[in-house]
């Protein structure tokens, strides 16, 4: 399963609104903050050029918001060094997912920013 229209339209206005706002915009040829959907999963996404003048970017994951249509909540995870997903025990699953934003967007533990 997935989003429906509404759903989807709210996670852009929140998540695309945060990645939209995160870079100056005389910086995105340096750097973006992009956001996927996949299923009930929305992955925030730093992208950067391989090199100066590379017509390739490199992705690096930063965070993730899984959705539970079951209990409406969300859960935020950071990506481990080792590439794998790990609960953000900072955040309790909530049904506020402009509060989980607020939380990447301070990165108080440093796992998402450095």
């Amino acid at each position: 399963m997935s989003f429906n229209d509404i759903e989807r339209q709210r996670i852009k206005t929140l998540v695309g609104g945060f990645c939209k706002e995160r870079i100056p915009d005389h910086q995105r040829c340096q750097i973006k903050v992009l956001y996927e959907v996949h299923g009930y999963d929305v992955e925030i996404i730093e992208s950067r050029p391989f090199s100066i003048g590379s017509q390739l970017w490199a992705e690096n994951p930063i965070a993730k918001f899984q959705y539970d249509p079951d209990t409406l909540g969300w859960q935020l995870y950071s990506m481990r060094a080792t590439g794998k997903w790990e609960t953000y025990p900072e955040k309790e699953p909530t049904n506020n997912l402009r509060s989980l934003i607020k939380e990447i967007e301070k990165d108080p533990s440093r796992v998402f920013w450095g």
